[in-house]
């Protein structure tokens, strides 16, 4: 072979040589590509599922046979089985046969039109069986693609929630109309009503077409709007959303109803509506007013009490200038001799006309109350605007109680005839006036009573001015205060201060519960002394806290002796008195554990029995020693209930269990409306806080019938028994209470 040819071979292999060569570089940069793309392909593919893994819905792509691609981990929760488990699978085979019509049907129509989309609600199988009902979104796979995507969420619980919901609507409304007290809803935005039950209709006597659509304010009462709309406010700027109010609305009749009324608000599809709840109260305020009036007034003659004028002069005396008030203590001459001649039926006749007569000449400013027996009192406001009695002129003062006691004496001189009797009435009158700084009632009370036992000493019939040597003066008969109060330290120091029992008995069963401890004075030349022949010299000498003691330690003793003898009133309680003193003494608490303990009788056993006045005096004092004696297990009730003044604000206050209604209630029992009336209010008063309620003054069968038709608890009284010593109960233990 020529060089020439020789060269060429060189050069051809040379070439193919590097062609091999680049044919191979080639083909690695191509496989690092394809690699990397493999890499990037898994990178998307993993994070794509993440992506679908994280969504709260379940995912699943379903190919053009209807069987599953791929699936989600919710896929695979809300089946129950695991992903790979549905790969393969048939998407209609995990549907409920009675929904699998239904929703081959939309798939059906999805392929038709494959730009839409289809939603259904069917119920899912899931592995171990159990049904899920859920709510399923079909579209088509994208562009390029062939199959469907399946979203899946699961609805059971928005179901039951909706259920529950209608179901609690369908119970609000059911309660709703069925309510025996009245109820509406109430448009916030207009105050108009969407709806009101029969119960409200009934209330108002309207029907409930005529409430419908109708503004609450329409039917409420002009003076109570205010009142309403300021918490309507209060609800509107977000700082309640309910409120309570007494108000009262328009009945078909004109007159009004007192309601309780109890507004909450919800909002209902974006409506802000009022729930009001209206309660009739009227009967309750009634009694209520009754019961109030009851506290401050005098059943007999309706004019007000004694502790009514006091807490009226205590309000009036420390804005009032010097000799701008006076006080004229007025005392019906002879008056025991109507009673004990003519009958106290005759009697009380004739105390409502004299009463009756002293209105007709009170003027503006004056007040009149009845203080007790045939004993009247009249306060004179010089600081309010009044007619001169001559020139009719409206202007203060100057005050001149003489004439005021002129009048009333003038205004009973005519003779009262009564059955066929007639009677020629005399008043004897002392006054005074708030003549020094500080003055309280009580104090002038005193120097006006002072002052009218001159003007009887003169001769009855006469009006006597309060002078400083009054207060020295004594009643005209028997000791004075004085020897009293000398003759009460002794009997202290002896054995003459005494307690005598009187029965407190079930009215259910007539078993004796308990003994009220009554205070008794064996004198040695006046005899058996009831206690308002000594206990007001023994207030004044500030001797109440040791008769107290001497009460309390007795019948403890009595109590103790017949619990060692098994007497049958061992197993009784003791009820006992006390008194102003005694509240504010700072001992009381130490005595009475003191006592106790001595006796060996528990708390449980012991009540003690304060009267309205005795609370009233000094209200903090009296509620601190009151929680004191509750703490120790001691037992409290209210005495002579109704006859004080603000019973029923004060009430709620002390931490008592029972009251006593006033024996002057109870003595009209099935004669005066009145008295069944009040007695009535007080029971169901009482009841309503929890207390129970003991009747004094029960004398006659009649008023034991109708204390235990109206609820009463306990009674106690002439009917029962009297008050009496201790040997006297031993002698009658074991005999049937009369009923």
């Amino acid at each position: 072979m020529s060089s020439g040819g020789i060269v060429v071979v060189v050069v051809c292999g040379v070439v193919a040589a590097l062609a091999v060569a680049v044919v191979a570089l080639d083909a690695r940069r191509v496989r690092r590509r394809l690699d990397a793309s493999a890499t990037d392909l898994a990178a998307t593919h993993e994070g794509v599922r993440r992506l679908l893994d994280g969504l709260p819905d379940a995912v699943l792509s379903v190919d053009a046979g209807g069987s599953i691609t791929s699936a989600n981990e919710r896929a695979a929760t809300l089946t129950g089985r695991a992903i790979e488990d549905l790969l393969g699978r048939s998407f209609i085979g995990f549907v409920s046969a009675d929904d699998r019509d239904d929703i081959t049907d939309r798939w059906e129509r999805l392929g038709i039109d494959p730009t839409g989309s289809a939603h259904a609600v069917f119920e899912l199988v899931r592995r171990d069986g159990e049904v899920v009902l859920v709510e399923a979104s079909l579209h088509p796979a994208a562009e390029g693609s062939v199959g469907t995507v399946v979203i899946l969420r699961d609805v059971g619980d928005r179901e039951r929630s909706s259920e529950a919901l209608e179901q609690a609507r369908r119970r609000f409304q059911q309660a709703f109309h069925s309510a025996p007290t009245g109820m509406a809803l109430v448009r916030m935005s207009d105050s108009r009503i969407v709806d009101a039950n029969q119960s409200l209709a009934d209330m108002l006597d309207h029907s409930r077409r005529y409430l419908l659509g109708r503004s609450v304010r329409e039917i409420t009462h002009p003076d109570d709007l205010r009142a309403a709309a300021a918490e309507r406010a209060r609800i509107e700027l977000g700082i309640d959303d309910s409120y309570r109010i007494e108000q009262r609305y328009l009945r078909r009749d004109g007159e009004f109803v007192w309601a309780k009324t109890q507004v909450a608000v919800i909002e209902e599809d974006g409506v802000q509506l009022a729930i009001t709840h209206i309660e009739d109260i009227s009967e309750q305020r009634r009694a209520a007013a009754q019961l109030s009036h009851a506290a401050t007034h005098d059943s007999l003659t309706e004019l007000p009490n004694r502790a009514s004028i006091l807490a009226r002069l205590d309000e009036l005396l420390p804005t009032a200038g010097l000799d701008e008030v006076a006080v004229l203590f007025i005392d019906l001459d002879n008056f025991k001799v109507v009673n004990d001649s003519l009958g106290h039926e005759v009697g009380d006749r004739l105390l409502r006309h004299v009463a009756a007569r002293f209105r007709s000449v009170m003027r503006v400013g004056d007040q009149l109350a009845r203080f007790g027996g045939d004993e009247f009192v009249v306060f004179v406001d010089g600081t309010t605007k009044v007619a001169d009695d001559a020139t009719g002129e409206i202007r203060l003062g100057p005050l001149d109680p003489s004439k005021v006691a002129e009048r009333l004496q003038r205004s009973v001189q005519d003779a009262v005839l009564i059955d066929g009797h007639e009677m020629i009435v005399t008043a004897s009158i002392g006054f005074t006036t708030n003549s020094r700084v500080g003055i309280d009632a009580a104090e002038m009370l005193r120097d006006a009573d002072a002052a009218m036992y001159r003007a009887k000493a003169g001769g009855r019939d006469r009006i006597a001015r309060f002078e400083a040597t009054d207060r020295a003066a004594a009643p005209d008969a028997g000791p004075s205060p004085l020897q009293v109060t000398g003759d009460l330290r002794r009997a202290l120091a002896g054995d003459e201060i005494v307690p005598y029992f009187q029965p407190i008995v079930d009215l259910a069963t007539g078993d004796v519960t308990k003994f009220e401890v009554l205070v008794r004075w064996l004198h040695p030349d006046r005899g058996l002394l009831a206690p308002a022949k000594f206990l007001p010299a023994a207030e004044s000498a500030g001797l109440m806290g040791e008769i107290g003691e001497r009460m309390l330690r007795d019948s403890l003793a009595q109590l103790a002796t017949w619990r060692a003898q098994d007497h049958p009133y061992g197993r009784c309680g003791l009820s006992i008195n006390l008194a102003t003193q005694q509240l504010g003494d700072s001992n009381l608490l130490l005595l009475v554990e003191d006592a106790l303990g001595t006796s060996g009788i528990e708390a449980d056993a012991l009540w003690f029995e304060i009267t309205e006045t005795a609370l009233l005096t000094d209200v903090g004092a009296a509620t601190v020693a009151m929680r004191s004696l509750r703490g120790l297990g001691v037992h409290l009730s209210v005495d002579d209930f109704g006859t004080g003044y603000s019973s029923l604000t004060y009430l709620k206050k002390f931490p008592v269990e029972a009251i006593k209604v006033d024996r002057s209630f109870v003595s009209g029992l099935g004669i005066e409306v009145d008295d069944s009336s009040i007695v009535d209010a007080v029971i169901r008063l009482g009841h309503s806080l929890g207390l129970q309620v003991i009747a004094e003054g029960v004398e006659t069968p009649l008023q034991l019938t109708r204390l235990r038709e109206l609820g009463a608890d306990s009674g106690q009284g002439y009917l029962f028994g009297r008050p009496v010593p201790a040997r006297l109960l031993d002698a009658r233990a074991g005999l049937d209470v009369p009923f």
